[in-house]
């Protein structure tokens, strides 16, 4: 039994990756003992499953932040935040009222520029707790692909490595999100003929894309519950 709800939500995202791996896995084996006239005919199936792979893949992604969006808020309705242990990027996730109109150059915008500095100021009033009960969404789902910034936004906004880490365990498991973004785009508007850009990628490199991008999944949903945890009432 989980003991927060966005344990589930990170369970359910992570079955679906591993079927899509063993899936990967599986049909890569049968394609390296395939002589060529299996392959050849059987060239068209194996196209729409690698064009699959990555419309699915982003679609769990999707998925994943969309049921965050909604069941982190009631999780962090069971814990205590300290507003001076957090770092100045948790004010642009917890406070996204406050950066509204901001960006115009007009005279008229100056006085909402100012009201950002006091709100900065009183949010990091300390031994203040901040109070999650009227949070009922985190706003980092956009409607766009999945895309670094999303786990980067939940990250950084909740400061979920005190000591500063970053949510990317090496340089090639941010390059496979940015690369899972950019081919579903390609593939779902036709940017491209999808038939011809499913073969830019084998079965085996698939499986790659697909594995790191459970690990980003994995430590993301590992320091979630350790931060929940540490901040239980």
């Amino acid at each position: 039994m989980t003991k927060w709800q966005v344990e589930q939500v990170f369970l359910d995202c992570q079955e679906r990756l591993g079927w899509q791996l063993r899936h990967l896995q599986a049909r890569n084996r049968e394609w390296e003992k395939a002589k060529q006239p299996q392959k050849t005919a059987q060239a068209n199936q194996s196209r729409s499953e690698r064009a699959f792979t990555y419309v699915f893949l982003a679609g769990v992604l999707e998925d994943l932040f969309r049921s965050l969006d909604t069941d982190l808020p009631q999780d962090l309705n069971q814990v205590t935040v300290m507003r001076h242990n957090l770092r100045p990027q948790a004010m642009a996730l917890l406070v996204p009222q406050a950066w509204d109109s901001i960006s115009s150059d007009r005279v008229i915008r100056l006085a909402k520029r100012s009201a950002l500095i006091e709100t900065a100021n009183n949010f990091y009033q300390p031994q203040t707790p901040i109070d999650f009960s009227q949070m009922q969404h985190l706003g980092i789902t956009d409607g766009r692909t999945v895309n670094t910034q999303h786990f980067e936004a939940l990250w950084d906004g909740l400061c979920l490595d005190i000591s500063g880490g970053s949510i990317w365990e090496s340089p090639l498991h941010r390059q496979a999100i940015q690369t899972l973004a950019s081919k579903r785009n390609t593939i779902a508007h036709f940017e491209t003929d999808p038939r011809v850009e499913a073969f830019r990628s084998s079965y085996g490199e698939l499986a790659i894309l697909t594995e790191r991008i459970t690990a980003v999944a994995t430590r993301l949903q590992e320091h979630l519950v350790l931060w929940l945890d540490k901040h239980k009432i």
